[in-house]
């Protein structure tokens, strides 16, 4: 039943985080769309209000706009480029701008080559004050846009990828003999498309479908022969056959072809051929019938078309999705002014798209299908058909699962009974046991505590039942909060849990006597709490393990003042020998032998030894005055910044000549501590020395710093010294311990440093790593907020 319970817990824990995420992005999106900026966006469309291609794009613009902030006025101007050449194109569009300025316009936003060709081609003023996007632009003309290289111009190339679509079409349809029908005219957008179709093709593969007579002008004839030569494609115009075990580019003009012919040369093409597919590089609805009629699957290099009834089953192209997308988020930028730079011209991601609908009805096969394609138009059998399976076999053995899970359950509950019975002939076995003993046994159940029978022989209290509350009453004032504490582990954790509890059960003045609780916590069968347990008179016992303790404390002291006399007699000893052995050279027979600067240095060496017998002395009256607290201190508010600023002038002139003594200290601020000035100062020239003494090279820096989180200040002595061991930072602070036993001194100086320290509410921080140098910190708190 734990078990069940913690997973329980644990998927509500999971449904209720889910439940937050969701809310989290549902008020984000919430958010984002209630608070709305209005911009007056004005959309200039290549194509006549009627043809394909941009029926969705408008509202997915509308709604990235919306995800952006943005609630977007759309001001549409439509080109109709199919019925007006270059010039009356730039004149329409320019007689739109002129009317633009009289609006209050925020954006720019032409779609596809001819209204962005048009557009710029105006050189209009308006173009150097709004910000302007172009989108699915196929061959932007970058002579042109490098005018507008200092406006807030910007396009977004969709270039046809000739040769994916290619291959796409190839692993689509895995044929040995597969024909590509690419539509060619005499435009300048048909010239630069064939550019790149001639770049991924090979010669020996192309063909050109169409004979002189059956051109509705034989000029056109002539111009496209013209066209494919000089693309270096010359085998088109008489290769006729086809390629039967490969790849066959057929060239074809739809547009200028007579009805009649046009339908005869595709049905001949169409002959022998296992697989055809139909390639546009720009939305012809004049072809696009056609090639239906005909049943071939058209596939095409960009979006318009796509997804709209045009009976265009896929390719690798910018999609709408992509197109959108990409075009609010620049345009965004470019309404919030932000810096955007070169360059001008961006290409648009891609992705290879495929429309199930059609896909299917030209027998097209999902294996064949890679796996980085997207899906439209996918029925939900059809796309989650494996996975539904899978579903349903998962079903059938839940579903044995559950009926084994039962079963086990019914067996495990019969189990439980015969357990439940033997735990009770265990207790009445037990109870027996403890009878005449000092142990009673407990139980808690809904809320009360229940002793049995040997309590009142235990105890000498008649009243057996007691709520939390009333046993409180017998327990130890110091103990009630651990009593508390027992019993919620108690609830919380299973397993045995062992306390110690002083009680007086007796009259009022009695003495509190220890009693000892077990308890081990199950749960039933309803997931409830089981609580059971023995209470045993521990007085004797806790009376000798006293005894016991008291017998220990006395052997450490004993042994604590062994160690102090040890340390004592040696350090006092060793200046001592010298003191006494030179004192005897200068006073002994052969003392006018000796030289005067050798008597100088002899001297200077007995009073070096006097100075550090008198410090350690000094050092051993103080820690002394410390531990027994007869030590006082003045403790009054002094501003920390002066008496670091005090110590670092005093040992400037102490400091060795040979280091750097350097001071961090911002000197205009204040930092009121309460401290004792000169117990603080001896903490910190204690630091100053030893950085001095084990100091060889290098600098030496006292320092102060503040922490305003925490309201603390550090001051600090660093040296690049010889550092300290990890090992020998746990023992630095015990007495007469020195990591040099070579070194003069008392080993007792951050002993006391540390005692005064924490007299003055503060800490000691040590850092140090060998061979680069140590840092030793005070830590102290702020009197007052700085």
């Amino acid at each position: 039943m734990d078990k069940t319970y913690f997973k329980l817990k644990y998927v509500l824990i999971f449904i209720l985080s889910l439940f937050v995420f969701v809310g989290g992005l549902n008020y984000k999106n919430w958010l984002v769309t209630n608070n709305l900026t209005p911009k007056r966006i004005s959309l200039i469309y290549s194509q006549s209000p009627n043809d394909a291609g941009n029926k969705n794009l408008e509202k997915l613009l509308a709604q990235e706009f919306r995800q952006q902030g943005i609630d977007a006025i759309f001001d549409k101007f439509y080109l109709n480029c199919d019925k007006f050449n270059e010039k009356e194109e730039i004149e329409h569009i320019r007689k739109y701008l002129e009317l633009l300025e009289s609006k209050s316009t925020d954006l720019i936003l032409a779609i596809g080559d001819q209204a962005t060709y048009s557009l710029l081609s105006t050189r209009h003023r308006l173009l150097s004050s709004v910000p302007t996007v172009a989108c699915n632009v196929r061959f932007p003309n970058e002579e042109l846009i490098e005018e507008y290289d200092s406006k807030k111009v910007y396009v977004l190339r969709d270039s046809p990828d000739m040769k994916r679509n290619i291959d796409f079409i190839k692993t689509l349809y895995p044929h040995n003999a597969t024909e590509i029908i690419y539509n060619i005219d005499l435009t300048y957008l048909g010239h630069k498309s064939f550019d790149k179709l001639s770049k991924v093709v090979d010669r020996k593969n192309v063909r050109f479908l169409g004979y002189q007579k059956a051109f509705v002008q034989e000029c056109d004839y002539k111009h496209l022969t013209e066209m494919i030569e000089y693309f270096n494609l010359t085998p088109g115009l008489v290769n006729g056959s086809t390629n039967g075990n490969g790849l066959t580019i057929s060239l074809f003009p739809f547009r200028y072809i007579r009805g009649a012919s046009l339908l005869v040369m595709l049905e001949e093409s169409k002959r022998g051929k296992k697989n055809q597919a139909f390639l546009l590089d720009k939305l012809d609805m004049m072809a696009i019938p056609i090639v239906t009629a005909l049943n071939i699957p058209s596939f095409s290099c960009i979006r318009e078309g796509f997804g709209e009834n045009a009976k265009i089953v896929g390719g690798y192209m910018a999609t709408e999705g992509i197109s959108a997308k990409t075009t609010a988020n620049l345009a965004t930028r470019l309404l919030k002014k932000e810096k955007i730079g070169m360059p001008k011209i961006r290409d648009l991601e891609k992705e290879y798209v495929l429309d199930w609908m059609y896909f299917s009805e030209y027998a097209g096969s999902i294996s064949n299908v890679p796996k980085d394609v997207r899906i439209i138009n996918y029925p939900f059998y059809d796309r989650y058909r494996k996975e539904l399976y899978i579903l349903g076999g998962l079903f059938v053995i839940s579903f044995i699962l559950v009926i084994i899970s039962l079963l086990r359950t019914y067996r495990r509950s019969l189990i439980e009974r015969r357990n439940l019975q033997m735990l009770k002939e265990v207790h009445k076995r037990l109870t027996l046991s403890v009878d005449g003993g000092k142990i009673s046994l407990w139980n808690i159940q809904e809320g009360v505590l229940e002793f049995d029978e040997n309590y009142v022989q235990l105890v000498g209290l008649e009243q057996r039942r007691f709520a939390k509350e009333d046993i409180m009453k017998y327990t130890h004032p110091d103990d009630t909060q651990l009593l508390d504490s027992f019993y919620e582990t108690m609830h919380a954790s299973p397993g045995m849990q062992i306390q110690r509890i002083r009680f007086c059960f007796g009259k009022e003045g009695a003495d509190y006597k220890w009693y000892e609780l077990r308890c081990s916590s199950l749960k039933d069968a309803k997931g409830e709490i089981m609580l059971a347990g023995i209470m045993q008179n521990i007085q004797k016992l806790v009376e000798h393990e006293h005894q016991l303790v008291l017998a220990k404390q006395i052997a450490e002291k004993a042994e604590l003042k062994q160690s102090f006399l040890n340390n004592m007699s040696h350090e006092i000893r060793t200046p001592l020998n010298a003191i006494v052995g030179f004192t005897n050279l200068l006073i002994g027979e052969g003392a006018d032998e000796i030289e005067p600067e050798e008597k100088m240095s002899m001297l200077e060496i007995i009073n070096s030894n006097n100075e550090l017998l008198l410090k350690l002395v000094n050092d051993v009256l103080e820690i002394s005055r410390l531990d027994s607290g007869n030590l006082s201190f003045d403790i009054k508010e002094c501003d920390i910044t002066k008496t670091v600023k005090e110590i670092y002038m005093t040992y400037q002139a102490l400091i060795q000549p040979s280091l750097d003594f350097l001071l961090e200290l911002d000197e205009t601020v204040s930092l009121p501590v309460n401290i004792d000035s000169l117990r603080f100062t001896q903490v910190i020239s204690n630091f100053l020395n030893n950085a001095n003494k084990f100091t060889k090279e290098g600098t030496i820096t006292l320092g102060c710093k503040i922490d305003k989180e925490h309201r603390e200040v550090c001051i600090y002595v660093k040296d690049t010294g010889k550092g300290i061991d990890d090992k020998e930072l746990l023992m630095i602070f015990d007495r007469f311990y020195k990591t040099d036993e070579f070194e003069q001194g008392s080993g007792l100086g951050l002993s006391i440093s540390k005692v005064i320290i924490e007299r003055l509410a503060g800490r000691i921080e040590v850092h140090s790593e060998v061979g680069k140098g140590s840092c030793f910190s005070v830590v102290l708190s702020l009197a007052s907020l700085i």
